[in-house]
């Protein structure tokens, strides 16, 4: 057969002829629609059998499966079509080394996949079962986090076992581990000292899933940035910030330096709303509106509502309200829409005369007060000089010199007294009814 082949074909081209390449790319072709087909074929398989199983975990199987099916049929009919070429035996034998490489590495890929689907499935299923009843939610937050970090670790193993096995499918691989094995002593501790926090973010992120001082969905306060512990990994650990922002922390720093955690225990926690009001205000009546503003609301838990004078200024008095609320985000919401519908109801509440103000008290000086300030300013005047005396011709005075002095000796007249002018305590004189 091969020598009815037209001539250009049976050129040698490199360690093959030239239809033995050409077929080979042939079989690539037909190997890949063929497992494209039976990739699919299976998992309309798997879709059938998982719609009449009452868990939820296997749909994620069947979704996870598909890509590496993909890869694994394709690799395996492509080798088997290319047997069919007669290919020389140190090129089949290579060739087949590269099989067995791209098999292995697509069985590593379908196993992670598979475990991530399904360990995500189970765990956000109990978390969602649990999750109904309040005093469940720890325990559920803690699975949650078992479940996910446990998960890691396993697949980071699959990879180092798979990596190993694709090498040792090559002589030269296996020759240098060998080599490697041998000087295992020198090269641990080499390794050891370069990788040092590598090893150490890795070995806190295990830690984590055991100890577990954090869990995925905790509320934690970082550097004084609220979050949501929203991704454990094992080199780093996830932080959604109250603005939606993620920030990336090193496992280290949960095991070394101290954070809050407003849910480590009970999830349910107090918070504080003060407010400023005036001094005439009654505060049974304010207390009588807080409570009836509680009971109507719907971000309440029902555990702790109380009322209470904090502080007695200088101009106002402080109340402080004491609530409860199922977890941090609620409470901030809780807060907000208690602090605003005091503040409306406030200003409503008799035009506003009890929001705090600053007094000026102004009062008027007693009798003997007045009657000093009048003996201090009743001293007699200095004298005036006389006025001329009108013309014989007319009614318009005669003009005086304007360079001649006054007589010494001239009699005068007393002025009128001169009356004070009192100025009250806010430094404006006082009403006319009771100037003396």
């Amino acid at each position: 057969m091969i020598r009815s082949l037209p001539p250009f074909l049976r050129q040698q081209l490199g360690e093959l002829l030239l239809w033995q390449w050409l077929g080979m790319l042939l079989c690539c072709f037909a190997g890949l629609v063929l497992g494209l087909v039976l990739a699919r074929l299976l998992r309309r398989v798997l879709e059938l059998i998982v719609k009449h199983t009452p868990v939820r975990w296997d749909d994620s199987l069947a979704r996870a499966v598909n890509a590496p099916a993909k890869a694994f049929c394709t690799l395996v009919l492509s080798f088997l079509f290319m047997k069919s070429l007669q290919l020389p035996d140190d090129f089949e034998g290579q060739l087949a080394k590269l099989a067995r490489a791209g098999v292995i590495a697509a069985v590593v890929w379908g196993v992670n996949r598979s475990l991530f689907s399904v360990a995500r499935a189970v765990a956000d299923d109990s978390y969602a079962r649990e999750t109904i009843d309040p005093r469940r939610q720890a325990h559920a937050r803690s699975m949650r986090t078992q479940i996910i970090v446990a998960t890691r670790v396993v697949s980071m193993l699959m990879v180092v076992i798979g990596v190993a096995l694709v090498a040792l499918q090559f002589s030269v691989v296996r020759s240098v581990g060998m080599s490697l094995l041998a000087s295992a002593g020198v090269a641990g501790v080499v390794l050891g000292f370069a990788a040092q926090k590598s090893l150490g973010a890795l070995l806190a992120g295990i830690q984590i899933s055991l100890s577990q001082p954090i869990r995925i969905g905790d509320s934690v306060v970082l550097n004084g940035d609220y979050g949501t512990i929203d991704d454990i990994g094992l080199t780093y650990v996830t932080v959604k910030l109250w603005d939606e922002r993620r920030l990336i922390v090193p496992t280290p720093r949960f095991l070394e330096q101290p954070f809050e955690n407003w849910s480590r225990t009970n999830i349910g926690l107090l918070g504080t709303v003060f407010l400023k009001v005036d001094f005439d205000i009654p505060i049974a009546t304010v207390r009588e509106e807080f409570e009836r503003l509680m009971d109507h609301e719907v971000l309440w838990d029902g555990r702790v509502r109380k009322l209470q004078v904090t502080d007695a200024g200088e101009h106002a008095i402080e109340l402080r309200m004491l609530i409860s609320a199922r977890d941090p985000g609620t409470l901030f919401d809780l807060r907000v829409s208690i602090r605003e519908k005091l503040v409306t109801w406030l200003q409503d509440y008799e035009h506003g005369a009890h929001i705090p103000r600053t007094r000026m008290v102004i009062s008027e000086p007693t009798n003997g007060a007045r009657a000093t300030l009048l003996g201090a300013t009743s001293a007699e005047p200095a004298p005036l000089a006389p006025a001329s005396p009108p013309s014989a011709a007319g009614s318009l005075p005669a003009p005086s010199s304007p360079t001649a002095p006054s007589s010494p000796t001239a009699p005068s007249t007393p002025a009128a007294p001169h009356t004070p002018t009192l100025i009250g305590p806010s430094g404006f004189p006082p009403s006319p009814r009771s100037t003396p």
